[in-house]
């Protein structure tokens, strides 16, 4: 998938690999496709970060779930 393949409105998320070569998972928030950055929000740490897009791979559609309580 291309950084232009991604659609304002929808859910992507991605797997990268963090400092320490741990793959990780992250949802994207925005993206910038001049400089090929995407801001994404860690699953795990809940931290926000930018990556670059080629540190990124595995992009697919997010499929939201209600949690039950």
């Amino acid at each position: 998938m291309n950084i232009q393949d991604i659609l304002p409105g929808k859910s992507y998320a991605c797997k990268y690999k963090d400092l320490t070569g741990t793959e990780c998972v992250a949802v994207i928030h925005t993206r910038d496709t001049e400089q090929e950055l995407v801001r994404v929000c860690d699953v795990e740490s809940d931290m926000m970060m930018t990556l670059k897009w080629s540190e990124c791979y595995d992009v697919d559609l997010v499929d939201w779930q209600e949690q039950e309580a």
